[in-house]
């Protein structure tokens, strides 16, 4: 995956976690365990579910060293891809 990945929708969102998962090669559970969490909680999460907690998705950003940037500007041609959302459209 290419940073900066800007989230447009959850779904997005879950993409990330999921990559970045993959990346440090860690299962869910091993990401559960980690964050407290339960494994139904990070598929919910990876799979976008709009209703998750966001206190425990901060948990899961934290554990996978993700971080998250809000900006009313945005980010400049050389920085994006087309695998890049765009959180406001």
């Amino acid at each position: 995956m290419e940073y900066p990945y800007l989230i447009r929708i959850p779904k997005y969102l879950g993409k990330a976690i999921k990559a970045a998962r993959g990346s440090k090669n860690m299962t869910q559970k091993d990401l559960a365990n980690v964050t407290g969490t339960s494994v139904k909680f990070i598929c919910d999460v990876e799979r976008g579910k709009e209703t998750v907690q966001v206190d425990k998705v901060f948990d899961l950003l934290r554990a996978l060293s993700l971080r998250v940037y809000v900006t009313d500007k945005p980010l400049k041609e050389k920085h994006t891809s087309a695998k890049t959302f765009d959180f406001l459209g």
